[in-house]
């Protein structure tokens, strides 16, 4: 049986030959930034259930993770998105496993965050902790299949879905709305015609710049080399002498082309270069290639007695030691909520410069 993932879906929903792809990939264990999100769901679940704080976790160990005040910070706004959820709709649902479609070949089902709903208001909400630095869209397939398989555990339609993400990262939750209507013509749409290819295993890989983002096969998919064998041949490089020149004898259609498949190269050969470190750590040899340490950086092997023996030995402490500003975004973050405001007084946006990208306005 296939499991699909929710977290996931955006590849498989976009690429549904990624499903067999993966396959063939050795489990990759989760990284510091995922393990320190797992720490603090762990802290915010037992906070809600056990009317505690999680500021009574600052220090202490959770998931292999030591819990500091910013991993406490996240999970008490997850507690106080659920507590004003429990007191608006009246039932909740913590880490509660939902399937949204299961039969013989497919099992699609994950766990959701937070699960609330009012069968007299007809509303159902679906909520999500998002910790990391990057921003989540509150319209996400990921939380559609949390709505769907959330109604068929509850056995129970309803008319207003709502799906928020708390990503403190990014200021104060935000909900995106549904209708039933809308939710399951989506899954009628795309996830079930995803749903159905996968089971037909004979569909061509198909990139897309979001789906190929966290795809673990870009090493080995078929798609991803013939990206880059289309740019192969739109720029033949044989002498690295002559890049300069061969670009600047591009014809503008070349240049399109190029331009166009460059995300997806860039992807495929950070994976090939990440796949490849993973070989060499293991022992495999590629001829021409080994780890090495990286540059070395000079670092005080302690501050204060460095700063004493140089300020004996000339140098006058203004020149030792500097201090600037913080910036507007960390500044934003120390601040209490309703004084965030002043940010807008004290500060201007100034673009650097300009930059390279799609204009949309063509088409596609």
């Amino acid at each position: 049986m296939i499991k699909l993932r929710p977290s996931a879906a955006t590849r498989w929903l976009n690429c549904p030959a990624s499903v067999k792809l993966c396959e063939s990939i050795p489990y990759q264990p989760a990284g510091e930034a995922a393990q320190i999100g797992t720490a603090i769901h762990e802290v915010a679940e037992t906070a809600y259930l056990t009317s505690t704080s999680p500021y009574d976790w600052i220090g202490k160990t959770v998931k292999d993770i030591v819990i500091t005040a910013e991993n406490a910070d996240y999970a008490q706004a997850h507690v106080d998105h659920i507590r004003s959820l429990e007191v608006r709709l009246g039932r909740v649902k913590v880490e509660q496993y939902v399937t949204a479609y299961k039969d013989n070949a497919i099992n699609l089902g994950g766990t959701a965050d937070v699960i609330a709903w009012s069968e007299e208001q007809s509303t159902l909400v679906i909520a999500d902790l998002k910790t990391g630095k990057g921003f989540v869209d509150a319209d996400s397939d990921q939380m559609k299949i949390y709505a769907i398989g959330a109604m068929l555990q509850l056995n129970s339609a309803f008319d207003n879905i709502e799906m928020s993400i708390v990503q403190p990262a990014h200021g104060e939750p935000r909900t995106y709305k549904i209708t039933y209507d809308e939710l399951f013509q989506w899954q009628h749409d795309y996830l079930n015609t995803a749903i159905s290819k996968i089971k037909q295993n004979n569909t061509e890989p198909t990139p897309t710049e979001k789906g190929c983002q966290w795809c673990p096969a870009k090493a080995i998919c078929p798609a991803q080399q013939k990206q880059f064998d289309v740019i192969s041949k739109q720029a033949d490089v044989k002498d690295i002498k002559n890049v300069k020149d061969l670009v600047v004898s591009l014809t503008t259609d070349q240049i399109e082309q190029i331009l166009d498949r460059a995300p997806y190269v860039e992807k495929f050969i950070d994976a090939v270069k990440e796949h490849a470190i993973k070989r060499l750590e293991a022992g495999e040899v590629i001829k021409g290639w080994q780890m090495q340490s990286k540059r070395a950086m000079r670092k005080w092997i302690n501050e204060d007695d460095a700063k004493a023996q140089l300020y004996d030995a000339g140098i006058p402490l203004h020149q030792l030691v500097s201090s600037e500003l913080i910036s507007p975004s960390e500044a934003t973050k120390l601040l209490p909520k309703e004084s965030k405001d002043l940010i807008d007084k004290l500060t201007r946006k100034e673009s650097s410069g300009l930059t390279l990208a799609r204009d949309y306005s063509l088409g596609q």
